[in-house]
């Protein structure tokens, strides 16, 4: 008897595309959802396949090499919602991308990962959970928009909020973040329904 074993769903991210050894995930949004949805969505796996244009023509490869062997599969791209080229863009913009890309086109309300990892409800549980005090009125003072701005590059201002004063490699603190991220949480519930599984 011939056993295929193939995940239900595939969604290809932006992110580093050669894997690690053994073939590790390598990309940083890949592996944030993974962390965020292996649970709940345990037929599903997020896989890094480069740039912002790489990903459009990689996971039409794909889809047409994996469907022959699978014929259920689906494959997905998700992107963070600066796909203008680093030009602000909005909520109409991304619709508007929606409704001109192929239906399996995927892409962030927010402005990229970073802005679901650092967003409030994340911290604070965070903070909660190694008995730190979150400084809300410092964040709100960095923090102006969560969904429009890009945040990525103020982790050490995420990190002064949250009471850390050791050093901390970021990545590794955002992997953490992510494994806060549980369905009951708003932010869970706006990735989920921005990728719609």
């Amino acid at each position: 008897m011939d056993m295929k074993i193939s995940p239900k769903t595939i969604v290809y991210c932006e992110g580093k595309d050669k894997p690690g050894n053994n073939g590790e995930e390598k990309g940083f949004d890949a592996k944030v959802l993974n962390n965020i949805f292996g649970e709940k969505h345990h037929d599903t796996l997020f896989v890094s396949s480069g740039g912002n244009t790489e990903l459009d023509q990689r996971s039409e490869i794909a889809l047409k090499i994996l469907s022959k062997v699978f014929s259920d599969i689906e494959i997905l791209v998700f992107k963070d919602r600066d796909v203008s080229s680093g030009k602000l863009n909005d909520e109409n913009d991304r619709q508007e991308y929606l409704e001109n890309n192929p239906d399996n086109f995927r892409i962030m309300k927010r402005w990229e990962i970073e802005n679901y990892l650092f967003d409030k409800d994340v911290l604070k549980k965070y903070c909660s959970e190694k008995s730190k005090l979150f400084n809300e009125g410092k964040y709100d003072n960095c923090v102006n928009d969560i969904i429009n701005d890009s945040i990525k590059d103020n982790c050490s201002i995420i990190k002064s909020c949250c009471d850390i004063s050791t050093s901390i490699n970021p990545e590794k603190f955002k992997l953490n973040l992510s494994k806060l991220i549980t369905e009951d949480m708003n932010v869970y519930k706006e990735l989920e329904e921005c990728i719609i599984f």
